[in-house]
C-alpha cells in the first residue's frame, strides 16, 4: 500500500499533468489549479499577455508551471523565471524582445513589493562626511530594498509604455535603437523607471552586487570611459538610489 507521502507525491504530480488520464475529479482541481497559476501571472505579466493573446499566454503559463512548479503557497511571489522561461519557449522564438519584456514586468513586481526604504541622502552623506579622503574609494554601499535593473537590447521600456492603460498618442515602437538599460524602483510609493547610461548602470549593478567603491568604479569606466563619479554619486544619493553604507 502506498505511504501517505506517496499518495500526497502522485496526487501533486496528477494535478500539474495536463496530458494525464486522471479521473474527473482530478481533473476538476487541475483546471482549478491551472486556472489560479494563469490568474497570478496575468496579473503580473500584463503586457506579455497583451502582446501575444490570451490562448498563447496561457499555453506558455501551463508549460512553465510544469516545468517550474512552485515551492511554496503564495502565488503573488511565483513566476520570477517566467521570463527566462520566454527565452527557450520554442513558441516565442519569434519575439526575442518577449523574455525582456516579461523581466521589466517582474521587477516591476519585485519593486512594487520589497522592504521600504529607511535611510535618507543626508543621512548617507554625513556618514561619507566622517570617512577620511582616502578610504572613500573601499566602503561598499546598500542600495534602497525596492531597486531592480533590467538591460536589454530591445526597446521594451517603450513596448510596456504603450501598453499601458490610458496611454495615448503614437503607439509605434522603433526597433533596432539603443538598448535600453532600466533601474526600476519604488519612490513615494510609486513605481518609477529610469533610463541609465551604461556607466551608471555597471556602478550601481557592481554596488549592487557587493563591490567597494573602487571596484564599482572601475566597472563603470570600462563601460564608459567617460564616466563621472562626482555626478553618478550626487544623482544617486538624491534620489534614494543609494541608501546607506554597508556596516
Amino acid at each position: 500500500m502506498p505511504s501517505l507521502r506517496e499518495r500526497q507525491t502522485n496526487f501533486a504530480a496528477a494535478l500539474l499533468d495536463v496530458d494525464g488520464n486522471a479521473d474527473g475529479r482530478i481533473a476538476i482541481y487541475r483546471n482549478t489549479v491551472y486556472a489560479n497559476y494563469r490568474n497570478a501571472l496575468g496579473a503580473t505579466y500584463r503586457v506579455v499577455r497583451q502582446l501575444v493573446g490570451v490562448p498563447f499566454f496561457h499555453a506558455a503559463v501551463d508549460a512553465y508551471v510544469q516545468a517550474n512548479p512552485s515551492a511554496g503557497g503564495d502565488l503573488n511571489v511565483y513566476g520570477g523565471s517566467f521570463g527566462d522561461y520566454l527565452a527557450t519557449y520554442p513558441h516565442a522564438a519569434n519575439l526575442p524582445y518577449l523574455p525582456d519584456v516579461a523581466r521589466l514586468e517582474w521587477a516591476i513586481d519585485e519593486a512594487g513589493r520589497a522592504a521600504d526604504l529607511h535611510g535618507t541622502p543626508e543621512a548617507l552623506l554625513a556618514a561619507l562626511g566622517t570617512i577620511p579622503a582616502e578610504r572613500i574609494t573601499a566602503q561598499r554601499f546598500t542600495l534602497d530594498p525596492t531597486c531592480r535593473f533590467v538591460a536589454s537590447a530591445y526597446p521594451v521600456l517603450r513596448i510596456w509604455q504603450v501598453h499601458q492603460p490610458g496611454f495615448e498618442g503614437d503607439i509605434a515602437v522603433q526597433f533596432g535603437a539603443a538598448t535600453d538599460r532600466l533601474l526600476v524602483r519604488r519612490e513615494a510609493g510609486a513605481v518609477v523607471i529610469e533610463r541609465l547610461a551604461p556607466g551608471d548602470l555597471a556602478l550601481l549593478r557592481a554596488l549592487a552586487g557587493g563591490d567597494d567603491l573602487a571596484a564599482a568604479l572601475d566597472a563603470a569606466m570600462t563601460a564608459d570611459p567617460t564616466f563621472d563619479l562626482g555626478t553618478a554619486l550626487r544623482t544617486s544619493i538624491a534620489n534614494r538610489t543609494l541608501a546607506e553604507l554597508r556596516q
